[in-house]
């Protein structure tokens, strides 16, 4: 089974992180020099991922030009420019051409070092179409501290999501990165529709939405104080840049 591609939702606003995306589109803050989206290329190549799409929008050419004269060793980089309103599954659905059978999906805003084979496994193991990663946030160290906004039963799927995070019994952080059967897309889908509340929600109705479950903790820079934390990472690892 291969995922050898990568596809990444680079096209939001990113308001919680102005000023500074009032000029710049949020995979291109600045971490220590180097644009936040060069560690998630790297960490993919890392991975194994050999080919990688951008779904973008807002400020895109800013991604476009970034990457129009610099080599990424290993990967092969192309892009699905949509409207700045388009949401993430109207996003997916403009770009099903580029999209693989079977493809790695992630945010332009989570750093996380993709276990690929083991999700992989994973995936095989659960016979379903789609998994996202689940983080077990033990220690409070997710975005919103102990708050949680999955459960996932003891057979490894997601019994339910919510973003309110008010549930009982729930016991993990979504994080994003899925692993996706491109089936689950149906091009012919009308609407500016939301990859998450439409089509990730009609698989978990469905029984059929896995979880693979880690505890390495993920980062993200959805505010200029989670992108000065990951800078500090970035400083303490040292290598995680292309």
């Amino acid at each position: 089974m291969s995922f050898e591609q990568a596809v990444i939702f680079a096209g939001g606003r990113g308001e919680r992180l102005r000023p500074l995306t009032d000029e710049l589109p949020k995979p291109m803050a600045p971490v220590n020099g180097r644009p936040f989206v060069d560690y998630l290329l790297r960490m993919l190549c890392d991975a194994g991922i050999r080919r990688v799409v951008f779904l973008l929008g807002y400020k895109a050419q800013s991604v476009v030009d970034h990457y129009k004269n610099k080599e990424v060793p290993g990967l092969e980089i192309s892009y699905s420019v949509g409207k700045e309103e388009d949401q993430t599954g109207r996003r997916l659905i403009n770009a099903y051409e580029k999209l693989e059978g079977k493809f790695l999906l992630l945010y332009g805003d989570n750093y996380w070092p993709v276990p690929l084979a083991e999700m992989k496994k994973n995936y095989e193991h659960l016979q379903v179409p789609l998994t996202t990663t689940v983080f077990s946030n033990k220690s409070g160290t997710g975005e919103y501290g102990f708050e949680n906004n999955v459960m996932v039963g003891p057979d490894g799927r997601v019994k339910s999501y919510d973003k309110s995070r008010r549930l009982q019994g729930l016991n993990g952080v979504d994080i994003g990165f899925f692993l996706v059967d491109k089936n689950i897309i149906d091009p012919r889908e009308g609407g500016n529709i939301s990859f998450e509340e439409v089509i990730v929600a009609r698989i978990a109705g469905q029984g059929r939405l896995g979880a693979f479950i880690t505890d390495e903790q993920y980062h993200y820079i959805t505010t200029l104080e989670s992108l000065q934390h990951f800078e500090q990472v970035v400083k303490q690892k040292g290598h995680l840049w292309i």
